[in-house]
């Protein structure tokens, strides 16, 4: 393999020249810089960029760590972060921590102790003082810090009040309200819709029954087991709410014991990713807009590395998703 002596040495200038051509960096004449480059072509010559990031004490990864990529939100979350941090010259370096017992610790120790450029946690199990107390550069998505690191977050309050208007609207008597464990105290904030919705709808009259399920769990199977059995103990719920992966089996679920969702409940997911616009009947929902997180999380985590200021919490407005299972 080439090295830049090698291409120095081709096009008959000094070490030095052809560094600054190649990196950019500085003054080279035109001609001297076409000569350089024609030697690198003619070369094949790969410039060792992690070597110049570190002589710059950079590395241009970004750690990115999310429950799983099986889960319909974090899933088109973390493509359209490595999308997005590309575009800004970094490689994404993503870690699952659901399902692997201390995975969270040991991904944050692997990020502290290899040169990452910042991390961006969208993890909702693992402790905050490990967090605040590391070294890199991290912005938090949905996971309150308490100010201690910076948050971006959708507005779930909006989102509890949009769909709590759409079942009193439908004529709703009985919702059955679907949520992760790990959002039960406020230190994740989408708990917060849960909370708006159920407060809404007693304030209407409106009956609430709370199912929470386990956290660190996102398989398909395990939701159409939550959804049967909801089925089957409430069976004069008329409306639910939950995220996608809750939502998306309620259907499939339904249509097995021969209920007609159309005719029967309301259904209204919270994230209304993809998969709720791929099936039948499409799923009525509150969105996130998850390109608009992508870059708010992209854009300040730069901020805070290039040491500018930023934000210590930043809310982005949802929307309302149109379908044909609360219209």
């Amino acid at each position: 393999m080439a090295s830049i002596k090698d291409v120095a040495k081709l096009a008959g200038v000094g070490l030095g020249t052809a560094s600054r051509a190649l990196s950019g960096n500085g003054y080279v004449a035109p001609e001297t810089r076409k000569k350089i480059e024609e030697a690198a072509k003619e070369l094949d010559y790969t410039p060792n960029v992690l070597a110049r990031n570190l002589l710059k004490n950079r590395s241009g990864i970004i750690g990115v760590l999310i429950p799983s990529l099986d889960h319909y939100f974090f899933s088109e979350l973390a493509q359209r972060l490595e999308s997005d941090l590309y575009k800004k010259g970094y490689k994404t370096m993503i870690c699952c921590t659901r399902n692997q017992e201390n995975g969270e610790q040991d991904y944050l120790d692997m990020l502290e102790n290899n040169l990452v450029d910042g991390i961006i946690t969208a993890t909702h199990s693992f402790n905050d003082e490990a967090y605040i107390k590391s070294k890199r550069v991290i912005v938090s998505f949905d996971r309150d810090f308490k100010g201690e690191i910076p948050m971006v977050s959708s507005d779930h309050e909006a989102a509890g009040k949009m769909a709590a208007e759409h079942f009193i609207k439908s004529g709703c008597k009985k919702v059955l309200n679907i949520y992760g464990r790990d959002t039960v105290g406020g230190h994740i904030s989408t708990g917060k819709a849960h909370q708006v919705l159920k407060k809404e709808l007693k304030e209407k009259g409106v009956l609430v029954e709370e199912i929470c399920t386990e956290m660190g769990i996102s398989d398909t199977e395990y939701y159409e087991k939550i959804a049967r059995s909801c089925l089957e103990a409430y069976p004069d719920a008329d409306g639910v709410f939950g995220s996608d992966s809750v939502c998306v089996p309620f259907l499939f679920q339904a249509a097995e014991m021969g209920i007609d969702v159309l005719d029967k409940m309301k259904i209204i997911t919270y994230d209304a990713t993809a998969v709720t616009r791929t099936v039948y009947p499409k799923i009525s929902g509150v969105g996130q807009k998850i390109d608009e997180i992508s870059r708010t999380l992209t854009d300040t985590l730069i901020k805070k590395i290039n040491g500018e200021k930023t934000e210590e919490k930043q809310v982005l407005d949802v929307f309302w998703q149109d379908g044909e299972t609360c219209l």
